[in-house]
């Protein structure tokens, strides 16, 4: 061992002693003269023992920083970062603070990224996103015949804009001519794993009725296609897959800008006194420069509580869930261009069913009485839908003629039809078929189901209370729908029909259809 550390450019000396002879590899080393360069802005300007930088202020005291050493005839890890002109592609890799040798060896001396740790598992638009990044910073390294190596996601990180980067670069090494097939494919199968793992959601145990149901109508393409196709060698080349992977992100955060037209109807029914059920409907359209954005937002709810307190609930229900949606997306959303991302709106619209859930908890402990709510809603992106949904009030999706149910009732009557009790036909006489299993304000924090759609032109959602859907029944909703081309008039024909069958209970409905 050496008795005294060497110094390179006489400013960086290794935080301990080297082996003879010294090892490729990453060290430590420490900056004996911060006065050359200052840590924080950069500056040159400042003389020998400066204290503090004459340009910034900041102290210019003795600091340590990752460094590589490597063979100068022989360059690898992070010695080869200057060979790439990319800036995209640097901001992804360590920034290099200084290169110097001494005799055969060349030590490269890097700013510590200090990068945050990423949020596994991530959704498949995250991994688009951060795969398109490394795809391209594959395309620059192998341009070079740099092969980037071994990776795994503990190698990676985000920085300050929470955009994917490299902790290090130990791994980088130049490949001759022969190798570059074998190297480069092994860093795009490298890149699928990684990927796949980035998505890897853990298995969790749950009840049987707090399953969240997921209808997530994707099309064919997928990031699990993508992967195969790198492992099968059908793309041959990072190009190939960067491609790939940044059109399919594209798609899933550019929708399609359906015009939505919407109508709504309510109405207290002919057996009760007063009318529980609220409704919210809000549609927005902007189009600018030749281009079309389409934003709608619609809740159903039915209060239940009694002495004035389900219309109470309800109304809470409503506001509280359309006043989080407008001022945490809507607004933003009319200041400028932002980009879809599903995970984000289910996440938005989960917090929405939350923040009206403690409005009516709170307001019931308030008023000292038992007051609930259920609701569905759907906030609707072009053609896209997150739809939520807590209680015993639907929503459907119409298409092609037919009307699919895409909520489940949290019901004491649909929960005996899914363990073979009771036939669906069943519960819409059922002496319990009011008895709900799940509202909003009777607990902290009650499950919501949530529901992704791909929707098309020509299809319609419809939204509604128990007061519709059981006196109507869903063939006779679907053949009004399917006759009735105005939303408007379609919902007040649908409440008449709930009131000819008797109209026991109140009614709620929205209907609203999409179009190119």
């Amino acid at each position: 061992m050496e008795a005294h550390p060497p110094l390179f450019a006489d400013r960086f000396a290794p935080t301990h002693p080297l082996s003879d002879p010294w090892p490729v590899g990453p060290l430590e080393v420490r900056d004996l003269a911060p006065w050359q360069q200052c840590w924080a802005c950069g500056s040159t300007a400042n003389e020998a023992n400066e204290s503090y930088c004459i340009d910034c202020g900041a102290a210019l005291e003795v600091r340590t920083y990752p460094a590589f050493l490597s063979i100068r005839a022989d360059p690898r890890g992070p010695a080869l970062i200057p060979r790439l002109a990319d800036p995209l592609a640097r901001a992804m890799l360590p920034d290099v603070l200084e290169q110097c040798d001494i005799d055969e060896m060349q030590l490269t001396v890097l700013i510590d990224p200090e990068l945050k740790p990423l949020p596994v598992p991530v959704d498949e638009t995250t991994a688009l996103v951060f795969g398109t990044a490394l795809a391209q910073l594959l395309i620059s390294l192998h341009s070079v015949g740099i092969s980037l190596g071994t990776l795994t996601i503990d190698d990676l990180g985000l920085n300050s804009v929470d955009q994917i980067a490299l902790r290090h670069a130990h791994q980088l090494r130049l490949v001759s001519d022969n190798e570059r097939t074998t190297a480069f494919q092994a860093d795009l199968r490298t890149l699928a794993d990684v990927l796949e793992r980035l998505t890897e959601t853990p298995r969790i145990t749950q009840r049987l009725d707090e399953i969240t149901p997921i209808d997530n109508d994707q099309p064919g393409e997928s990031l699990g296609t993508i992967l195969r196709q790198i492992r099968t060698g059908e793309l041959p080349d990072a190009t190939a897959v960067a491609h790939r992977l940044s059109a399919l992100r594209d798609e899933r955060m550019h929708p399609v800008p359906l015009l939505q037209l919407a109508g709504s109807y309510t109405d207290t029914g002919l057996v009760r006194d007063h009318n529980e059920d609220s409704l919210f409907k809000l549609t927005l359209c902007l189009e600018n420069n030749g281009q079309r954005q389409s934003w709608g937002l619609y809740i159903v709810a039915d209060g239940m509580g009694g002495h004035a307190a389900g219309e109470v609930a309800s109304g809470l229900a409503i506001r509280h869930a359309a006043r989080t949606i407008i001022d945490s997306y809507l607004q933003q959303m009319l200041s400028g261009q932002r980009l879809y991302h599903e995970a984000e709106m289910r996440s938005l619209v989960q917090q929405a069913v939350l923040e009206a859930n403690a409005a009516i908890a709170g307001e019931g402990r308030a008023q000292a009485n038992d007051m609930g709510s259920t609701i569905t809603m759907a906030l609707v992106i072009g053609d896209r839908a997150v739809i939520a949904n807590v209680g015993d009030s639907r929503t459907y999706l119409y298409r092609d003629g037919k009307l699919q149910r895409i909520t489940k009732d949290h019901s004491l009557v649909m929960r005996l039809v899914e363990l073979g009790h009771l036939q669906e036909d069943d519960i819409y006489t059922h002496p319990q078929r009011n008895a709900v299993l799940r509202s909003l304000g009777d607990r902290k924090e009650p499950q919501v189901d949530l529901f992704s759609l791909r929707l098309r032109p020509g299809d319609a959602l419809l939204l509604c209370s128990d007061g519709q859907w059981e006196m109507t029944r869903d063939p006779l909703m679907e053949r009004i729908i399917a006759e009735e081309a105005d939303p408007q008039q379609a919902s007040k024909m649908l409440v008449e029909a709930a009131n000819q069958a008797g109209g026991e209970d109140n009614i709620a409905v929205i209907l609203v259809r999409l179009s190119l």
